[in-house]
């Protein structure tokens, strides 16, 4: 600490004991807007550490910190407390666990007759295999490792599904048109019975794909 700094906090003797915690962080803004009229585009940071500190690792709960620059002063968190605040970043399991999640909320409109039929989208086993085909388009697992996709859709499965999962339903993609990359899907007469089954597993490859790529997946 330079002669200016000093003269700016005074002498600790003089605060007639121990400072209170108001009295340092009056200080310690007075301190840094004198550091910052110095070095006005430079970034700052000042610690305080309570009396007595042998190594400012232990005393982190008790640490002030004024973070400035061109953009003026920011009153920060002590680096224990900025751990207890932020939050825990996912795993890819579990951020893969959100989206699943996501989807069994999704809804799905169809008209029936004079009715419009309003339900969840994800209502058929068989919709695992988009799940799977979409996963493996983005190369979560390996195309027709089946075996891989098992374990990473355990590690991923939420508490609550629509319907349940089973590797050997979703090995079945194999005997049908969804076996290809999603974007080459294409209806076809002569292989997919009826329209409809279609074109609703294809909302549901769909609107994962969406969901993924919304939360960065």
């Amino acid at each position: 600490m330079n002669s200016n700094n000093q003269e700016l906090l005074g002498n600790p003797g003089n605060l007639g004991g121990q400072p209170s915690y108001a009295e340092v962080e009056r200080l310690t803004k007075e301190l840094f807007e004198e550091a910052q009229r110095l070095h006005p585009n430079g970034g700052i940071v000042i610690t305080i550490v309570a009396p007595g500190a042998q190594n400012i690792a232990h005393l982190d709960s008790q640490t002030i910190i004024y973070q400035g620059g061109q953009d003026g002063m920011h009153h920060g968190l002590s680096s224990s407390d900025r751990q207890k605040s932020e939050p825990k970043s996912k795993n890819v399991y579990e951020r893969i666990r959100d989206c699943i999640e996501l989807l069994m909320q999704e809804k799905y409109t169809e008209q029936v007759g004079n009715r419009t039929v309003v339900e969840l989208l994800f209502n058929q086993q068989s919709h695992w295999q988009a799940v799977y085909r979409v996963l493996a388009d983005k190369e979560y697992c390996e195309d027709s490792d089946f075996d891989g996709f098992d374990v990473l859709v355990r590690k991923s499965m939420p508490g609550k599904v629509n319907k349940p999962y089973s590797k050997a339903s979703v090995k079945q993609i194999s005997q049908t048109d969804f076996c290809r990359p999603f974007r080459e899907w294409k209806f076809d007469e002569e292989t997919s019975k009826t329209r409809k089954p279609f074109d609703r597993m294809v909302a549901v490859a769909q609107r994962f794909l969406e969901i993924l790529e919304e939360n960065g997946l």
